[in-house]
């Protein structure tokens, strides 16, 4: 009978050791709701959790913030130069919300030195800047000085360069900005095989004559005038 007890006993009690055994033992999960960093490893930028020691809790590494250089941040693109008026130009300039008799509004075509000249002698700088520019500078001009109100509208006329005598397709071409005399010519096919390349005439809008010599222009770019709205380039015969 007391062999029985003992073995009895002894049972439960593997028993109970065995269910104790499972009831302690931890996995972890299968994927951590962070990675940890074990020893020997190299931490991720994105790692915000170390691998945990016994007995100790654990603490979140700091991530440190990544400094932005003004320099990177995207800049406003600037206004296309075909928005900005140069010599040349032909515009129609408007004066509204002034007192009888007001002033008659102004066709002006820019000159060279980029100076138009207004009513009540008022100077001003076009060239560079942009419709919109204009119009302020050119109301501060007068308001408050000369009037109380004033409304300043201008209008630029279609601008265009013409290309004509010994070149392939003579043509009238659109002004889309900053072109210069051998690059017009491009622009219509080049020279034909009759041309003179060493005679070539840029004629200005305000009547300037300019005379440029492929051959020299083509090894100097100095030499190589830029061409303005309304501007007439003839490449002359070869006899």
């Amino acid at each position: 009978m007391k062999a029985f007890k003992l073995a009895a006993g002894c049972a439960l009690a593997a028993v109970a050791l065995g269910l104790a055994g499972c009831g302690s033992t931890q996995h972890d999960p299968v994927n951590p709701p962070q990675p940890f960093v074990f020893p020997g490893q190299t931490p991720d930028p994105g790692m915000v959790q170390t691998a945990p020691t016994p007995g100790l809790p654990t603490a979140p590494v700091p991530i440190t913030p990544i400094a932005v250089n003004p320099n990177q941040i995207p800049q406003p693109t600037p206004p296309p130069t075909a928005a900005i008026l140069s010599a040349g130009d032909l515009v129609r300039i408007s004066f509204s919300d002034l007192p009888p008799p007001g002033i008659q509004p102004l066709d002006i075509r820019i000159p060279p030195d980029g100076k138009i000249t207004l009513p009540y002698n008022i100077t001003v700088f076009a060239v560079g800047k942009t419709v919109n520019q204009l119009q302020e500078e050119i109301r501060n001009a007068y308001v408050p000085s000369l009037f109380v109100r004033l409304t300043v509208t201008i209008r630029p006329e279609d601008r265009f360069y013409y290309v004509g005598g010994e070149v392939r397709a003579p043509a009238r071409q659109p002004y889309m900005g900053e072109i210069t005399v051998l690059r017009a010519i491009d622009s219509v096919g080049g020279f034909t095989d009759f041309a003179n390349r060493r005679k070539i005439e840029l004629r200005r809008a305000t009547g300037e004559i300019i005379k440029v010599d492929w051959k020299k222009a083509s090894k100097n770019p100095r030499l190589d005038p830029p061409v303005y709205p309304n501007d007439q380039i003839t490449v002359h015969r070869r006899w």
